[in-house]
């Protein structure tokens, strides 16, 4: 297993490896092998990344690899030179590894087929598609605190028609026989496959639930088609001290990031007791580099 394209594509022993060998790698860090000793691994982002990117090259530059950064608006992409060409060219200088985000849905099955067998690849997000080690370290982080994942009720919260997250998340909770997620949101943000969904709150309508999953709105995704009053969706949606009350979350919250202060959630909510957001951040390096090492 060196092709890790989507969720759904992995055995749930295969998770498991890279969770126990996630919380090995908390526990050493930084002293972790140098697994990456003589090979070069290509980061390529065609769309913006903080979180992703950056714990990606931390990784593996902790486990010794060689780190290429490809930028897309500094390459020979903007002369003409098609994908699969900028691919078979990396390839031909030697690069034993790629991980890769592009807008397009779907394209980690084209990138599988142009790489050979012996080449580790990991999609960093392909479009709303998937984005499999975020949905990794989300669910790792929840097991951190709840250990037992089948009785967990998840409440995922915002627009989650746009989020490569989302699917990737369920798909792998679902393999933990974690059967209990809805969705909250605005109507237009909330396709009728995401069920149970709501579209308005009540007195304590959440008082049961033990992770509220914040989306931020993803309006590079928008189509013509969609459509969204964020003034509506803030008054009636956004995660502060009032929603929380209001609704009897107590449970803890969580948040892929990057988040909108003031939008999707507020500062003071974000920084609480009760945020899980900057430990995903930091289960990200450990799980990356933990996954590095399994199919480098």
């Amino acid at each position: 297993m060196n092709k890790i394209a989507a969720i759904s594509h992995l055995q749930k022993d295969f998770i498991d490896q890279v969770f126990e060998l996630t919380s090995e790698v908390a526990k050493k860090w930084p002293n972790v092998e140098k697994v990456g000793t003589g090979k070069t691994i290509c980061l390529l982002f065609w769309e913006p990344s903080t979180r992703t990117k950056l714990s990606f090259e931390h990784a593996a530059k902790m486990l010794g690899f060689n780190v290429l950064d490809f930028s897309p608006e500094h390459s020979s992409l903007k002369k003409g030179e098609s994908f699969e060409d900028t691919i078979k060219t990396l390839l031909a200088m030697k690069v034993d590894g790629f991980v890769i985000r592009h807008p397009e849905d779907n394209i980690s099955k084209k990138i599988e087929k142009l790489l050979p067998a012996n080449v580790f690849y990991i999609n960093a997000g392909d479009g709303n598609h998937a984005h499999p080690t975020q949905g990794m370290l989300d669910v790792y982080t929840m097991k951190e605190k709840f250990n037992e994942l089948k009785e967990l009720k998840v409440t995922i919260l915002g627009d989650v028609n746009h989020s490569r997250v989302v699917p990737s998340q369920i798909e792998l909770l679902k393999k933990y026989s974690c059967s209990d997620i809805n969705y909250l949101g605005p109507e237009s943000l909330i396709s009728e496959k995401f069920s149970p969904s709501f579209s308005s709150t009540a007195e304590n309508c959440l008082a049961n639930r033990d992770i509220l999953f914040i989306l931020r709105i993803q309006k590079e995704r928008f189509k013509d088609s969609d459509s969204l009053n964020e003034a509506n969706f803030i008054n009636d949606f956004q995660v502060n001290n009032n929603f929380l009350t209001k609704t009897g979350f107590n449970g803890y919250l969580m948040h892929p990031g990057p988040m909108n202060i003031g939008a999707e959630i507020t500062n003071d909510v974000a920084d609480s007791d009760k945020s899980l957001i900057l430990r995903q951040v930091e289960n990200g390096l450990y799980l990356r580099t933990a996954l590095l090492t399994l199919i480098a």
